[in-house]
């Protein structure tokens, strides 16, 4: 990997798995938040999308001050009143710069249980 700790980073996400549903009646409208320093960004909600939401064209290219912060990401169902979390999981920006880039799943969470995966793929500049 290359030294440089500052660039730009793609960020796409793909598709999620998720395990842990937040509907009783109908299906989730799941969209996801990835927070990076000061830096938020959100895909659109997918309307009935359930489980198994997949997102087309939704890449932020990302400002990147220092590889080793921490880069989270929040799986929310949009609803009417309140946005309910479906489940969270934190990486470090270094493991989206691998080998120039990563295509993963990436585990999230709801209150220390396993919710589901997240797809990403990432593409480094330094």
């Amino acid at each position: 990997m290359d030294a440089a700790a500052t660039g730009i980073m793609k960020i796409k996400i793909v598709e999620a798995r998720l395990t842990h549903d937040t509907e009783f009646i109908g299906k989730m409208d799941p969209f996801v938040v990835l927070n990076y320093r000061e830096q938020q960004y959100k895909t659109k909600a997918l309307q009935g999308a359930g489980k198994t939401p997949a997102w087309k064209d939704e890449e932020w290219t990302v400002e990147v001050k220092y590889i080793g912060d921490d880069v989270k990401f929040t799986v929310f169902d949009e609803d009417v009143t309140t946005n309910d979390t479906v489940g969270s999981g934190t990486v470090k920006m270094s493991a989206f710069a691998i080998n120039g880039g990563i295509d993963e799943w990436y585990d999230i969470q709801y209150k220390g249980k396993a919710a589901g995966k997240v797809h990403m793929v990432s593409k480094w500049h330094p």
